[in-house]
């Protein structure tokens, strides 16, 4: 069965560049690291510069952190950041305790 094939925007493609000059990976492993971590590139939503998502890919490859495990901490954060009341509420809560 064929892989299917996955399409990356200019700025994924920019990551993989980056990887291939700052890295030394090749261009097929620049874009085979990319497409590992696709979905952790997509859900990040490419705020930083390639670079930045470059060398961060490289380190987790090194250090065998899987994709799964980068989008379940992201998952977490995202759900920590939902409950979080704001500053405000904390605010009031110290100065009600005063």
């Amino acid at each position: 069965m064929p892989k299917t094939r996955v399409r990356l925007s200019l700025y994924e493609r920019g990551i993989a560049e980056a990887l291939v000059s700052h890295y030394r990976y090749t261009p097929h492993e620049a874009r085979e690291l990319v497409v590992e971590y696709i979905a952790v590139i997509r859900k990040l939503s490419g705020y930083e510069q390639c670079l930045h998502y470059a060398e961060l890919l490289h380190r987790a490859r090194e250090s065998g952190y899987a994709p799964s495990a980068w989008l379940q901490r992201i998952i977490e954060i995202e759900g920590g950041e939902a409950r979080d009341r704001g500053i405000g509420a904390e605010q009031q809560e110290y100065l009600q305790s005063r």
